[in-house]
């Protein structure tokens, strides 16, 4: 046999342990290791006394056909995966390639060893009929796998599904495509099941319907309103915010209005995790709009669930409020009467920056996080508030726009006190709104010193001005004389 085939032996393996880190494809370096080895049996095989092997010239063609076989499946690996890698090809060009150097080797090497190709095929006609009856299936399938490549309609990482089955494309081959199902399972499907059957491909925007049911006595047009404002207050993961999600009535039925929450879903085949938390923050919304989604059986289970919210005496809370220090009793009592009870879900916001209002709120349970948007466009947090706390007393006082975001951490439950509960307090009490002022002026300086970093002096003239500035703003906005 002669030497240079030995050197290009080694050349192929010194190749194939230099790609073999950056390549992807592991099982054609594979290929090339388990030739070589054929190669070195067919060298070694050379050494046997003439009795008992093959002649040098079969011996030393077969050599020169192995090593062909595993310079095609490197160089297909060093053009395909390494130099092309970022170049999008159809994957059964590769395929096409490596059995087209395979049947070119056979050919060559037949012809080198005296064997009449021509005869060959002439005489198995007959059997080569029989072999493509028997194959059918087989070349249907890699039929399948071109057509599929060529149209390029399904790609990996798109969840289909096709007659009972779903999942993501993890590869197309020739002969078949493999899913991985929501269980985790491999499915194995024919291309020439792909090519017979409706083959529905999940887009990035998939929209899923969220139905439920309320009584007649609930008015419509406050249920879509609530729902609407709580799935687009703030955003929930795999959830779309373009589309926005809708809430819209399906069916008048008998004992109940069918409605149902409209989301998109963005991450195809994964809707489990999204639609839990839109119903959670759906059944929020309809609570504190006063509508819970479960059947009320008597007055008297409705009025228990709402007693059971008020365990945390509102009188406590008021009286822990710095805004509120110069109120008495009888007027925290009756501004406990205007305290409105709601619950918030886990990542939902309670206000946005921004947004007009008149309230503030008091946390009873839960952690609440304080952030605001910068002039970069980046959210960032100020403080992470508690039970006992509250927030939003800016918004209440003046009605000027949220000047930050308070965002639900955990479950939060907490009292809402509005313009409303606290005019005729105000406007009865003259002293109160400077007290209120000064009060606030500071709250507004110790966070603007920390922000700022600015020293006494000037934090002391600008909380003087501040305190003017919001007096004239409490008193406008009351209407106080």
């Amino acid at each position: 046999m002669h030497p240079s085939l030995a050197w290009f032996a080694l050349a192929l393996l010194v190749c194939t342990v230099a790609v073999w880190r950056p390549a992807r494809e592991k099982s054609r370096l594979r290929n090339v290791a388990g030739l070589l080895l054929l190669w070195l049996l067919a060298w070694t095989l050379s050494f046997f006394p003439p009795q008992f092997r093959p002649s040098d010239r079969i011996c030393e063609e077969t050599a020169i056909a192995l090593l062909t076989l595993a310079a095609i499946q490197l160089a297909v690996v060093m053009v395909f995966d390494l130099a092309l890698r970022r170049v999008r090809h159809p994957r059964f060009l590769t395929e096409m390639v490596v059995v087209a150097g395979y049947v070119g080797t056979l050919l060559h090497l037949l012809i080198r060893v005296g064997l009449d190709v021509t005869g060959v095929f002439t005489t198995s006609a007959v059997a080569t009929a029989v072999l493509g009856l028997a194959l059918q299936d087989m070349l249907s399938n890699i039929a399948g796998g071109v057509a599929l490549e060529l149209e390029d309609g399904i790609r990996v990482g798109d969840f289909i599904t096709v007659a009972d089955r779903a999942g993501w494309v993890q590869h197309i081959r020739l002969r078949h495509t493999a899913i991985t199902t929501r269980d985790g399972d491999t499915v194995i499907l024919p291309n020439s099941v792909l090519m017979r059957s409706a083959v529905n491909i999940m887009s990035r925007r998939h929209r899923h319907f969220l139905p439920f049911s309320m009584p007649y006595s609930t008015n419509p047009q406050e249920v879509i309103e609530a729902v609407e404002f709580a799935l687009r207050t703030s955003p929930i993961p795999g959830v779309a915010t373009d589309p926005e999600p809708r809430c819209v009535v399906q069916q008048m039925a008998p004992g109940a209005i069918q409605y149902a929450a409209v989301i998109w879903l963005t991450e195809p085949g994964v809707d489990l995790g999204p639609t839990s938390a839109a119903l959670v923050r759906l059944s929020f919304a309809l609570h504190r709009a006063g509508v819970p989604v479960r059947e009320i059986t008597t007055v008297l289970e409705m009025q228990k669930g709402k007693a059971d919210h008020k365990k945390a005496d509102p009188l406590d809370i008021l009286r822990r409020t710095p805004i509120l220090r110069l109120l008495e009793d009888a007027d925290l009592h009756e501004l406990a009467v205007s305290l409105q009870p709601v619950s918030f879900a886990p990542g939902e916001a309670i206000i946005r920056q921004g947004d007009s209002a008149d309230s503030m709120y008091f946390i009873v349970s839960g952690d609440v996080t304080i952030t605001f948007r910068a002039s970069d466009g980046t959210d960032r947090q100020v403080s992470v508030m508690e039970s006992g706390d509250f927030f939003g007393e800016a918004s209440l006082l003046t009605g000027e726009t949220r000047t930050a975001s308070a965002i639900a951490r955990t479950k939060v439950d907490c009292y809402r006190l509005d313009k409303k509960g606290l005019q005729n307090i105000v406007q009865r009490r003259s002293d109160l709104a400077e007290d209120m002022s000064v009060v606030m002026a500071h709250r507004q300086m110790e966070l603007a010193v920390v922000r700022e970093k600015l020293d006494q002096e000037t934090a002391r003239k600008r909380e003087a001005e501040s305190q003017a500035q919001l007096l004239t703003k409490i008193r406008r906005f009351f209407e106080v004389s």
